[in-house]
């Protein structure tokens, strides 16, 4: 119990670029997949969490190395890769944070009922994730989610264990999974994978908040070791949440010709009900807070990680003349104002919001994969901690498979 009691207190980065992972990615998409597909599509989460391993671990052994971002980083390497990155985050930043509330907001309503509507509801948790990122920041955020997580974690795994002791391991109607052809299914396995665990860029927040580790800690408490083995605990953490939700959709969902609504508020209260019908009315109030802390946790994340970016992007060019704390503040605000007006406009095309974005995720991913390989092996970072041997062979195998599938997207969405 000690030892569960020091690493639980020693995690951080690792568990809030969980967070920020489990969310749509896990509750939306990796539900769809096995509504539609049972276990099908299980390969390519398997696939994207192999691939995407090494660029994601930069993030924190950047940090650890240099005590500094990854954004610093690409500032170092190159102006194009400074700016390459903070465009697409200015491109994307407002559609992911309402893509993320809408959702939580949704379940919210399922939760506790429609006192408030869709709108309403984004506003009061835009308004709570505000309040509590300005007043704490790092440290609430950091000691928050560690609880979200692992409640998430334990409540899922009852809902399996319930869902496998009713339907058993596989759904009952394997032979209706229809077979991946191109028409199809290429278009959601790259919205899948875009999002899974979460988008390349998203190793610059882990760095940030590697970063920030360190500067509360003393250098003797916070090491490479430490903040890589965080990262391996959040990741793996991602993983099995996202085989479980899989799991779920294909036992209760599967064969049943449910088609998922475009409109946030149908959706939510369409899957809880699904899973309420099927396991019992004992589950509703589980699942209902199960996918609620999926969501809140990422939207939790995702508000404090675009303003994180802006504050370190922007900290060097007011030359003293505006605070940091200032800068987070702004977008902060700014973000959460223009997202919720983003979710006034397309709270009935939920799926066409998400697709959107995770696919846009897709095809840059091969960009930052590639600048965070260039930066970790950059001119200033000390010899011994650059990629090399065969764990460099396999971070390039990944990087060229990245950028044949993003390559072969394309083709196919333009050309074919």
């Amino acid at each position: 119990m000690d030892v569960f009691k020091r690493t639980f207190s020693n995690l951080g980065p690792g568990i809030i670029w969980a967070a920020s992972s489990i969310g749509v990615s896990h509750i939306v998409q990796s539900t769809r997949a096995g509504a539609d597909y049972a276990f099908a599509l299980i390969g390519f989460i398997f696939l994207a969490h192999l691939i995407k391993y090494p660029f994601f671990k930069i993030g924190p052994e950047y940090a650890a190395v240099t005590g500094e971002s990854l954004l610093e980083g690409y500032r170092k390497h190159s102006r194009w890769g400074f700016y390459s990155y903070l465009a697409l985050t200015l491109l994307t930043m407002f559609f992911v944070q309402a893509a993320v509330t809408i959702i939580t907001a949704a379940l919210a309503l399922n939760l506790f009922g429609s006192i408030l509507n869709i709108s309403e509801w984004s506003a009061v948790i835009l308004i709570t994730t505000c309040g509590i990122l300005a007043a704490g920041q790092f440290k609430w955020l950091n000691e928050s989610l560690k609880w979200m997580v692992l409640l998430l974690a334990i409540a899922s795994l009852i809902t399996l264990i319930a869902a496998i002791s009713q339907y058993g391991f596989l759904p009952a109607n394997t032979q209706l999974i229809p077979e991946l052809s191109p028409s199809m299914s290429i278009a959601f396995i790259v919205a899948l994978v875009g999002w899974m665990p979460t988008s390349i860029e998203v190793s610059v927040w882990h760095s940030i908040w590697s970063e920030r580790k360190i500067k509360e800690q003393s250098e003797r408490e916070t090491s490479k070791k430490s903040l890589v083995f965080d990262f391996k605990v959040g990741y793996f953490t991602s993983l099995l949440l996202a085989i479980i939700f899989v799991w779920l959709g294909a036992l209760i969902m599967f064969g049943k010709n449910i088609e998922l609504s475009q409109s946030a508020g149908i959706f939510a209260g369409q899957l809880i009900s699904i899973y309420t019908e099927s396991l019992g009315d004992w589950s509703h109030l589980t699942i209902s807070i199960i996918c609620f802390i999926a969501l809140f946790s990422t939207t939790f994340a995702v508000s404090d990680g675009f303003p994180q970016v802006w504050r370190n992007a922007l900290k060097n060019s007011a030359h003293g003349k505006i605070s940091e704390k200032r800068i987070y503040l702004t977008v902060l605000i700014t973000l959460s104002i223009i997202s919720w007006f983003i979710i006034s406009l397309f709270a009935n095309q939920l799926k066409n919001l998400i697709d959107f974005v995770t696919t846009l995720s897709f095809v840059c991913a091969p960009i930052f994969a590639l600048l965070n390989v260039l930066v970790m092996n950059g001119k200033w970072i000390p010899k011994e901690h650059h990629l090399k041997g065969w764990y460099l062979v396999y971070t390039y195998t990944c990087l060229g498979l990245m950028i044949g599938f993003s390559c072969y997207f394309i083709y196919w969405r333009f050309f074919e």
